[in-house]
């Protein structure tokens, strides 16, 4: 889980065992990012400009897709087109827990 504050960014080590809850590298650093309901994950789809990923039900499809699978490798495309520091502002702007690592 990843928990956000004032002046802070507290990390715990989560278990990446779905796309919403993993690592991605970026064009310069890497993000982890903490999806832990299905606003979030649409939150997160509109946020990489994919809102076709929250579809009715979406949610509870990405929990059970491996954290490697192909829904995870059309998310690691898209975090590979910006910077970490640039998609940590716009993910923190749709309320997507997140952190830079």
């Amino acid at each position: 889980m990843i928990r956000s504050s004032p002046g802070a960014v507290v990390c715990d080590l989560m278990k990446q065992d779905h796309p919403g809850t993993r690592r991605y590298a970026c064009s310069e650093g890497t993000i982890e990012i903490a999806v832990e309901n299905a606003a979030q994950w649409h939150a997160l789809a509109v946020c990489l400009g994919r809102p076709e990923l929250a579809y009715e039900g979406s949610w509870q499809v990405s929990q059970k897709s491996p954290a490697d699978g192909p829904l995870a490798a059309v998310i690691a495309s898209m975090f590979a087109e910006d910077t970490a520091q640039r998609w940590r502002a716009r993910l923190a702007a749709h309320d997507v827990p997140c952190v830079i690592v």
